[in-house]
């Protein structure tokens, strides 16, 4: 039995070795398959380390194999982000359980709301356009409509782990999947916590330690510590001129194609173009109607050239970034089972590649200046202990 777990391991950090300790424990699993972004993320940035350092940091803390998210959902909205990691774990054949962390922590209750948002039924869409129709937020509309049918608070999914939560079972439940969800209660300090916070830190608060040059302090794995020495730690401003090239460069009508520009929001960003940083455009830009999460999202999609349907589309392969070095009957089981093509070197299909190829060379501009690195970086395969021997922390001595 193998048992997902969808991530971004931005940094990996002791609370994610936690996550796949309880995960082979709830699940009785043999296996644990990551799902992971690419070299960057859901929150429209560059993740602190590259994909390859993401990957081999998860294949010696627990995780035995690596599969990448493909960047055009990987840096999208929570229903885009869970809906194609689900049809890639679902199409692999061989993944029985997810396996995720949430600030609820009761499986049922996300069970019992999905049931709703899944279905779609009449009375909820109606439910749904009178909301929007009152000028209520997609998200917030949605959730009105769901509390009126089941007659009580959904207030609980508006936490960030928990929407992903809700998002993976709606996914789970509308393709009608085998895969059975389970969830544990996400520990210490909260999603968005900026401060560190003894022995299980958010990534968030590590990631603030890290650009603050604190990284002695740091809740982390040991075996992860050298690759903070003398890294290159990239982020959204440093691709500045190039977001400025663009706009000024690009036609209005494929900015207003780019995914997460929406409701003519190309023309305030077209606005605001003659600042000087990313950071003081979307400041510009932001109103109510906008989170900063989503203008970062449409930055990002932008550099990269994610247009909207990119996103829509399906996904078209499953590309392995790793495995564990005793676990190589895993990927053949993969190989053998998969309804996608399952890639582990991109000079197999170039094309599918193609725009994995691009993210990765615009990510690298900032770090070690590499092109073509997608070619380079073959399957990674970790020869270091056992999957079920992790990595210590200072917590665990």
């Amino acid at each position: 039995m193998n048992t997902a777990i969808i991530a971004e391991y931005n940094p990996f950090h002791n609370g994610h070795m936690l996550n796949i300790k309880m995960a082979r424990k709830m699940t009785a699993c043999d296996n644990i398959i990551v799902i992971m972004s690419g070299d960057f993320v859901q929150r429209g940035e560059p993740a602190i380390f590259n994909k390859a350092v993401r990957t081999r940091q998860a294949l010696e803390n627990g995780a035995d194999m690596v599969i990448e998210l493909p960047v055009q959902y990987a840096s999208s909205a929570a229903d885009i982000f869970a809906g194609a990691a689900v049809e890639i774990l679902d199409k692999s054949n061989i993944v029985s359980s997810l396996f995720f962390g949430s600030e609820e922590g009761d499986i049922k209750r996300f069970e019992n709301a999905a049931d709703i948002f899944a279905a779609e039924s009449e009375q909820f869409k109606s439910l749904l356009s009178n909301g929007l129709s009152l000028g209520l937020s997609y998200p917030a509309a949605r959730q009105s409509a769901a509390e009126a049918l089941l007659g009580h608070s959904l207030s609980f999914i508006n936490n960030p782990n928990n929407i992903l939560a809700m998002e993976y079972i709606i996914a789970l439940k509308r393709r009608k999947s085998n895969i059975r969800p389970f969830t544990m209660k996400r520990e210490a300090n909260a999603y968005s916590q900026t401060r560190l916070s003894g022995c299980i830190s958010s990534a968030a608060a590590i990631r603030q330690a890290v650009f603050n040059g604190d990284i002695p302090a740091l809740a982390i794995p040991e075996n992860t510590l050298d690759d903070y020495k003398n890294a290159v730690f990239p982020r959204l401003d440093d691709y500045s001129d190039i977001f400025a090239y663009l706009l000024r460069t690009l036609d209005i009508d494929t900015l207003s194609h780019t995914a997460d520009m929406t409701e003519g929001l190309e023309n305030r960003f077209l606005k605001y173009s003659g600042l000087k940083t990313i950071s003081q455009i979307i400041n510009a830009v932001k109103t109510k109607r906008y989170t900063h999460t989503k203008l970062q999202r449409a930055v990002l999609h932008t550099i990269l050239g994610i247009t909207k349907d990119m996103q829509l589309a399906a996904p078209a392969y499953i590309r392995v970034l790793g495995i564990r070095a005793d676990k190589r009957q895993l990927l053949a089981d993969l190989s053998a089972k998969a309804a996608l093509p399952v890639i582990t070197n991109v000079k197999e299909d170039k094309n599918l590649l193609s725009h994995e190829i691009k993210a990765a060379d615009i990510y690298r501009i900032f770090t070690d200046k590499a092109i073509g690195s997608e070619y380079s970086n073959g399957l990674i395969i970790s020869h270091k202990g056992t999957s079920k021997n992790q990595g210590e922390t200072k917590c665990s001595k």
